[in-house]
């Protein structure tokens, strides 16, 4: 049964004390149709909105660059969630709406465009107009729309292509117009012909006829006062009116040559550009979500595997947190159609995977850290496993190796976690054994990132391996992938999993430690799991031993809660001996800071087979090179 559009009017403006004139047209909505319900939102009620009905598109809406694009956006969520027509405050009706009511989507004809790539690219020579519509909540051309919106935003030079055409003295107001106005909405209708049948445009008789433009059929006119424009001088605006009218003439006179009439702009999908094309519109989309945060030296191998990886239909999100180096800079070099790169003030890694995650659409969420690897058929392998029609709370691993330079010299350690487990098993080993999962091992749904929430931004130390329990607890189980790997950069003291004397990691751990064993215990409460959570403690404790006695002590009395106790940390017999001869502080501090010098001392030796060869492979090239200008010379 075809949706209704439901007897409802939405309006905006920045608050209720209208011009008479707008006055005058928001009556003449209310009188002729009396048993319609009216909703208005001023500036404040829209920020409302937001706030309470689509929060996840939060970062995208304060990313705007004009006021009226917000607006924009209030206005086809407003619909998609509420039903209904929305109309500008300018729009001046004349007819009742209700012969509107059965069509469950409708849009006017705007105008002609003046854009090639809409005429040449798309074969649409006309415009989809915004100031007024209807449709039934839900419908998926506001949902196209809404997502073309998004897509703008996070990559303008999606946008790009749109202003062909455009005067170049009217650029900024062009952009705002294909970015989220009726360039985007007619963009969003040609390149979805599936949708032309879900939907009508109220076209004139004569698109030729300037007159006829910005009508709602013959229900109403626009009267276009166009506030949301910035204000000009007086010769830009008399420059910029003579120029109008001689594009205006031009399009014209060319639309002409193709009737009076149009209706939709194909009876049939419009075929993708090239750029656009995938494999199988079935397929799942993967968003493969990259935090950087100075990550200059590793970055463009990270991306290549981004981008390498044999799924074809993925986008990649990147988001820069503030780096102080050139990570942003070499980011935006790889930035195209499917691969988006954003920026934000330093807010730390759970909150730059926030903003990633807000503004990916895909239906399965690949994170991966901006110094870490994917092998090119990491995704492919995952997805190949899950059977169709197979619940979407089946969670995917991986293996994964570490390794400092050479990837060559990873080594895949076989864990107990490599196995298909259930939610409470698999933590139950984690936890009890002290093991983990690389963050970039699991390919997480649509569905269980959605039950599972967002990333805790309070935790600026094991923020995955928290948020992972979570994901694990909503989940049906774990799927592993033994062809399916991922290799783990191990990088200087300044990583990130790299805690030292730090105050607010240690704190950080231990809220995440509690929350484990929530999250355990809320699956199973046995003597077996509460024994694990106990183990657990223990093998964390040396962390915070000796020169954190709160924390020591909260961690006791969590295993006195759990039925068990925790021994006092032992220095391993390497460095016991230490503690006679040079006393406790140093022997503590060598337990810390010696694994480090060793491991500082592996990653040099690493970087200098790399460099060997990188340069023999450098050397090679060119003795190639002499070979085949020497052979050509002898040609000669």
């Amino acid at each position: 049964m075809k949706q209704r559009i439901p007897r409802r009017i939405i309006q905006t403006a920045k608050n209720a004390h209208l011009p008479l004139l707008n006055r005058a047209a928001t009556s003449s909505l209310k009188l002729l149709n009396p048993d319609y319900e009216y909703l208005f939102f001023d500036d404040e009620q829209v920020e409302g909105f937001f706030s309470r009905e689509f929060p996840q598109y939060r970062s995208v809406i304060d990313s705007f660059q004009y006021p009226i694009q917000r607006f924009d956006f209030f206005r086809y969520l407003a619909v998609y969630r509420y039903g209904g027509f929305y109309f500008d405050v300018d729009v001046l009706l004349a007819s009742e709406l209700s012969p509107l009511l059965e069509l469950g989507c409708v849009f006017p004809f705007e105008a002609l465009t003046v854009s090639r790539f809409l005429r040449d690219d798309l074969g649409m020579d006309w415009l989809v107009g915004n100031y007024a519509f209807g449709a039934a909540p839900g419908h998926p051309f506001l949902k196209a729309i809404i997502e073309n919106c998004v897509r703008a935003q996070r990559d303008p030079s999606w946008v790009k292509p749109m202003m062909r055409g455009s005067p170049p003295f009217l650029e900024d107001e062009f952009f705002i117009l294909n970015a989220t106005g009726p360039g985007l909405v007619s963009r969003t209708l040609a390149e979805n012909g599936d949708l032309a049948n879900t939907l009508t445009i109220l076209f004139p008789d004569d698109i030729c006829d300037v007159g006829n433009w910005s009508r709602f059929g013959t229900y109403g006119i626009h009267l276009a006062d166009s506030s949301w424009r910035p204000r000009r001088t007086f010769l830009h605006d008399k420059f910029s009116g003579y120029c109008w009218r001689w594009i205006q003439r031009r399009r014209i006179k060319g639309a002409r040559r193709l009737g009076k009439t149009r209706y939709h702009p194909v009876a049939s999908p419009v075929e993708p550009r090239a750029e656009r094309a995938r494999p199988n519109s079935r397929e799942p989309l993967v968003s493969i979500l990259v935090p950087a945060y100075n990550a200059e030296q590793w970055f463009a191998d990270t991306i290549h595997s981004a981008i390498d990886q044999t799924w074809k239909r993925k986008e990649i999100i990147v988001v820069d947190d503030g780096s102080s180096d050139r990570t942003l800079a070499v980011a935006r070099q790889y930035q195209s159609e499917s691969v988006c790169i954003v920026k934000q003030e330093h807010r730390g890694a759970a909150a730059t995977r926030n903003h990633a995650l807000q503004l990916s659409q895909g239906d399965y969420i690949q994170y991966l850290d901006a110094d870490d690897i994917l092998a090119p058929d990491k995704i492919e392998r995952q997805l190949a496993i899950l059977r169709e029609g197979e619940s979407k709370r089946i969670l995917p691993s991986a293996a994964w190796a570490s390794f400092y330079y050479r990837t060559s010299g990873a080594r895949f350690d076989r864990s107990p976690l490599w196995e298909d487990l259930s939610p409470v098993e698999w933590l139950l080993r984690k936890m009890s054994e002290n093991l983990g999962m690389q963050t970039a091992t699991w390919l997480t749904s649509r569905e269980l990132s959605e039950a599972s929430g967002l990333w805790d931004t309070r935790l600026w130390y094991d923020d995955d391996g928290e948020y992972f329990c979570r994901v694990l607890s909503a989940s049906q189980g774990t799927r592993f992938v033994p062809d399916a790997k991922v290799f783990y950069r191990v990088t200087p003291w300044n990583r990130l999993s790299y805690i030292g004397s730090s105050a607010e990691k240690r704190k950080a751990l231990l809220l995440s430690m509690k929350l484990h064993i929530q999250y355990l215990l809320a699956l199973e409460n046995s003597e077996r799991t509460r024994s694990a959570c106990v183990a657990y403690l223990q093998n964390w404790c040396p962390v915070f031993f000796p020169d954190q006695f709160d924390f020591l002590a909260e961690l006791q009395a969590l295993a006195a809660q759990l039925g068990g106790r925790l021994a006092t940390p032992r220095l391993p017999w390497k460095y016991a001996w230490m503690k006679p001869v040079f006393g406790e502080k140093t022997a503590n501090w060598a337990r810390r800071m010696l694994p480090h010098l060793k491991e500082f001392c592996l990653r040099q030796w690493d970087k200098a087979i790399f460099e060997l060869e990188a340069g023999e492979k450098a050397v090679g090239r060119v003795t190639l090179l002499e070979e085949l200008f020497g052979a050509g010379k002898k040609g000669d």
